[in-house]
């Protein structure tokens, strides 16, 4: 920690001199809502849903030669007016209410020596983006990746971000214990890229309380982008699930998309398994997103789910709101959506 916190303080310092230099201030946001028809496996219901709607405001300022003060401000939207399952994290908030839950905020500093950062930011969300082409649509890679536990974001983050390196970047994320036992939680992140082709590999340790193991995780992930197609995958591998000691499973996803005229045909299989009796799921996804211009998609999406007899993986979860748990363990829940996302993103000040 005295390695992370020394260069900090540093770069801080740095900025003290009185200068007048220039702010950077720009809002931004995602309108993302869809209707879903969504079965658990027993009965099948239609949802109005928004998902991972969101709102935000960043910036830079410089306060010295080649060196700037970071910041972001984003919030969850429910443009439903429902106040929870919204897709932008757990939490009840209060029925009509259109902000929900924070998302990515910090302040930080960045310059030659790298980026600083503190505030909430991403935990399993930095390599679960890798190559997910179902983001926050029904059959997002979250569903079974994100299922048994890991934070998506963590709070009262400090993190470390590398300068690029010839196509190399390196990071590293901390969350203190503050005053409670094995509360503390370190993520390191690698990213490689080379032209079409992009690597990351990921190692975190996220403690679940005094007396309990910490829940672990090694994930891989590439993609390759050829233009019209583009494929990946990635495998994740968990132990100690929830402080467990030989909690473990494995889990794996690959798949591939298409430009088709103004859209993207894709195609997405996940698969997890654990050393327990009738555990594994197989989540398969199948979608069109369509381009009406650089602002505004609509798509169709279909996932599925199949679970084995002792497990309840969801089909529609992770990001998108209605979320529906199936109806018992070894059901085999399914979805079928059609979605509108508008993105604005508009300088302010610069």
């Amino acid at each position: 920690m005295k390695k992370l916190i020394i260069p900090i303080s540093v770069a801080l310092a740095a900025g003290m001199t009185p200068s007048a230099h220039a702010l950077n201030l720009g809002i931004w946001g995602v309108g993302h809502l869809s209707i879903d028809s969504v079965d658990d496996g027993a009965n099948s219901s239609l949802y109005l849903a928004s998902n991972s709607s969101r709102l935000g405001i960043s910036g830079d300022h410089d306060f010295n030669a080649g060196s700037k003060v970071l910041f972001q401000y984003e919030t969850g939207a429910d443009l439903t007016g429902e106040g929870a399952n919204d897709g932008n994290g757990a939490g009840v908030h209060q029925q009509g209410q259109l902000f929900t839950r924070t998302r990515d905020a910090y302040v930080g500093v960045s310059g030659d020596s790298g980026t600083f950062l503190l505030g909430r930011l991403g935990g399993l969300n930095q390599w679960l983006y890798d190559f997910n082409l179902f983001a926050d649509q029904v059959g997002d890679l979250g569903n079974i990746w994100g299922a048994n536990g890991l934070p998506g974001r963590i709070d009262n983050a400090l993190h470390y971000a590398s300068p690029d390196l010839s196509g190399l970047s390196l990071a590293i994320s901390y969350v203190p214990e503050e005053g409670v036992d094995n509360t503390d939680a370190q993520i390191l992140k690698a990213n490689y890229a080379a032209d079409e082709l992009k690597v990351g590999a990921a190692f975190a340790s996220v403690g679940q309380g005094a007396g309990m193991d910490e829940h672990s995780v090694i994930a891989l992930t590439a993609s390759y982008d050829m233009g019209q197609f583009v494929i990946g995958g990635g495998f994740q591998d968990e132990s100690d699930i929830g402080g467990t000691a030989g909690n473990d499973r494995d889990s794996f996803t690959l798949g591939g998309s298409a430009k088709v005229g103004d859209g993207v045909v894709k195609l997405q299989l996940t698969q997890t398994d654990s050393d327990g009796s009738d555990q594994a799921a197989t989540q398969i996804a199948f979608g069109y997103d369509h381009m009406i211009n650089d602002a505004t998609t609509i798509y169709f999406a279909y996932a599925t789910t199949d679970n084995d007899a002792n497990v309840a993986f969801t089909a529609n979860n992770y990001g998108h709101g209605e979320a529906v748990a199936p109806a018992a363990a070894g059901q085999d829940p399914s979805a079928v959506s059609i979605g509108l996302v508008y993105k604005f993103d508009a300088n302010l000040v610069k």
